[in-house]
């Protein structure tokens, strides 16, 4: 953020950018992990790399970069930030899907799911 009093509309949306992409960063373990069996390791350095890149979007909003902001960084961060959100949702939609498919299959494997059809019946 510039040193001047006030705000520049690029700066506030550079800002806001950030902060959305840092929630997006913040959404992403629990359904992931719920869904997607890690081992406890495997799930911490997850945890770790989702904090510590959303920290860094913290830090860019509250100007703690030394990056200047300029157009160019507003528009990538605000096309990161609408990226991120459209991911969390056609990806937890998909795993969800996929989840969905592989318990059914596991219930027809065991013999306590699936629909049965009378017989003489296509």
């Amino acid at each position: 953020m510039s040193h001047h009093d006030g705000m520049t509309p690029a700066e506030a949306v550079f800002m806001i950018s950030n902060l959305v992409i840092f929630a997006g960063y913040c959404a992403v373990p629990a359904p992931l992990f719920r869904i997607v069996r890690l081992p406890w390791y495997a799930r911490l350095c997850g945890v770790g790399f989702f904090a510590l890149c959303g920290l860094t979007h913290v830090g860019m909003a509250a100007g703690y970069s030394h990056m200047p902001v300029n157009i160019w960084w507003t528009v990538a961060h605000v096309v990161q930030a609408i990226f991120t959100w459209a991911f969390i949702i056609f990806a937890g939609r998909l795993l969800a899907m996929a989840n969905r498919r592989r318990m059914q299959r596991r219930a027809v494997a065991a013999g306590w799911g699936g629909e049965t059809q009378p017989e003489g019946t296509p």
